[in-house]
């Protein structure tokens, strides 16, 4: 056997089979597709959302830091009105002692009460030192 290959036999033309025709579709042109979406847009939204939410953050943090300086403020101010109050209340405490109150009397020119009287307002019976009846 040899290596060639096997060759189909020569036909005439017209003895050769006539090709049936097959069906085939129309050619078409067909539309170029879109062109792709620019990302620009997207990066830009993008960013626009980052700066601000990072802008939002940072007016927050500025008015807690505000807020905070002000209640500083405010605590001490509180402190300076309680050492006011404290101071004064013994101010007050100081000049309502009988010694304290004694010596203004003297220095108002008043003189102790001699011989007190009471009224019982029961029977509008009057007591004390002296005593009348």
């Amino acid at each position: 056997m040899s290596a060639a290959p096997a060759r189909a036999p020569r036909t005439t033309a017209a003895s050769a089979p006539r090709p049936t025709p097959a069906w085939r579709p129309r050619l078409s042109v067909v539309p170029s597709p879109r062109p792709a979406r620019s990302l620009v847009p997207y990066l830009l939204l993008c960013a626009a959302i980052l700066t601000a939410a990072l802008l939002g953050a940072l007016l927050l943090n500025t008015h807690m830091a505000a807020a905070a300086y002000e209640i500083h403020d405010q605590q001490v101010a509180l402190s300076r009105l309680d050492e006011a109050e404290a101071s004064l209340r013994a101010q007050v405490e100081e000049a309502g002692a009988p010694a304290t109150l004694q010596r203004r009397a003297a220095e108002l020119g008043m003189v102790p009460a001699e011989g007190l009287r009471f009224v019982r307002l029961a029977d509008g019976a009057l007591l004390g030192a002296g005593e009348a009846g």
